[in-house]
């Protein structure tokens, strides 16, 4: 599919997750962390709760407050238990204060 634009870098506040919704696609959690943004599947692999909804984030991993696994926001790999599936991580392109993300 290629370069989609997920949202608009002024959507995103540092350490908080967006939720983008790409019509025809899952939705996907965007982070700002420390001025990087990070793409991954929204939904937890354990759970299937909305990292964005039901999410924070805490020293670079995604906690879902559902059973409290974690994973790496940079790669995707499940960091806690019961989490044990990794999350699918998308390449993101940021251009002129836009967020696109490689499907």
């Amino acid at each position: 599919m290629g370069l989609v634009k997920a949202c608009d870098l002024s959507d995103l506040e540092d350490g908080e997750i967006f939720k983008a919704e790409i019509e025809g696609q899952p939705p996907l959690a965007i982070y700002l962390v420390d001025d990087e943004v990070f793409a991954t599947s929204d939904t937890c692999t354990h759970g299937e709760a909305s990292l964005a909804d039901d999410g924070f984030i805490e020293d670079g991993q995604v906690v879902c407050s559902w059973h409290d696994g974690a994973f790496d926001i940079r790669s995707g790999e499940a960091c806690r238990l019961p989490c044990m599936d990794p999350l699918r991580i998308f390449p993101i392109e940021v251009r002129d204060g836009e967020v696109f993300v490689e499907l």
